[in-house]
């Protein structure tokens, strides 16, 4: 079978339910402990809710075909009335669902996120789905590779064997940065493109020294032919395949509306520049742009500009460069 497929997305889909605490009156912050309490017994009229789709697999298979690619997603849903969500955006969407796997599911799955001054706090559901994922083969230029429940060493194995000529970009699940990143190591000689946050960066590599150009270089070592590192208001870092090291900072330094999908939101920008054969610099630009458009609107996916939006948006940001350092 070939649906001439540019990017297949391997990895998770959920049910975000967001809660904007904003317009709510009975709760209280605490500045200076981060924190915000309810007091039990207490009726909260909510003002403002939205139901959306994610998953940084769902997410960036969502966003690169807005940009124009033909994607596919491999994930688990289940087959609740919530879940149904999902295959119905994807089909908006133009996603194609050939290795979308449907569950029976006896209960509901979703995530409910509270956001208060654009910041969140997840509250995850424990998800089931995910832990027997299987993937056949669709023909596909590069494979997108995120976090998967259960036995993600075995299901990534599987898909090394199957796509031997396509390229992989991977952004790793905290999961299997905690638990499993000896593993982890042994795989990034395989890996085209590696996106991480900071954080991520440092348990990959075992060290907390927060020179970045260190860090880039010790992934670079580890064999991943070009390493991303996100630093929220900091901006982004890269190495490219012939060890060249770029900065890029954000498009604006305004407070976010909502930053769930900033990182799948980058990735997707990014992969979007590479295949179309830009450089790192580049591609380090649009991303950016990429992420500053979701974090303005609530949920992960409401954001992603489309190609001519895309195109819009960087003229408007000539400015905004990546420098070497």
């Amino acid at each position: 079978m070939d649906k001439g497929i540019d990017v297949l997305c391997i990895g998770s889909t959920t049910i975000d339910v967001f809660i904007m605490l904003q317009k709510l009156q009975k709760f209280t912050y605490d500045k200076f402990s981060n924190q915000i309490s309810f007091t039990l017994g207490e009726k909260v009229p909510l003002d403002e809710y939205t139901i959306a789709l994610g998953g940084n697999a769902c997410n960036v298979a969502v966003g690169l075909s807005r940009l124009g690619f033909k994607t596919s997603l491999a994930a688990e849903v289940g087959s609740d009335e919530l879940q149904q969500k999902i295959p119905n955006t994807l089909a908006k969407e133009g996603v194609d669902m050939t290795f979308l796997k449907k569950e029976e599911t006896k209960n509901p799955y979703f995530n409910v996120i509270l956001s208060y001054g654009g910041e969140r706090t997840i509250l995850e559901e424990k998800n089931p789905l995910g832990l027997d994922l299987e993937v056949g083969y669709i023909d596909a230029k590069l494979v997108f590779l995120t976090n998967i429940r259960g036995g993600w060493e075995k299901v990534y194995e599987s898909i090394f064997s199957k796509y031997k000529n396509a390229r992989f970009a991977m952004n790793p699940g905290t999961r299997q940065i905690m638990e499993t990143a000896d593993k982890l190591i042994e795989i990034l000689p395989k890996i085209e493109i590696l996106f991480v946050n900071l954080q991520e960066a440092q348990k990959i590599i075992k060290d907390n020294n927060p020179d970045v150009k260190s860090i880039l270089n010790k992934l670079k070592t580890h064999g991943v032919k070009i390493a991303v590192v996100t630093d929220g208001i900091n901006g982004s870092y890269a190495i490219n395949k012939t060890g060249e090291m770029f900065h890029i900072g954000v498009v604006t330094s305004e407070r976010p509306i909502e930053r769930t999908g900033a990182g799948d939101s980058y990735a997707t920008g990014f992969l979007w520049a590479a295949l179309n054969g830009h450089s790192v610099q580049e591609a380090m630009r649009y991303a950016a742009i990429n992420a500053n458009s979701v974090i303005k609107k609530i949920g992960a996916q409401e954001g992603l500009l489309n190609k001519e939006e895309m195109e819009q948006k960087s003229k408007q940001n000539l400015a905004l460069t990546a420098v070497k350092i």
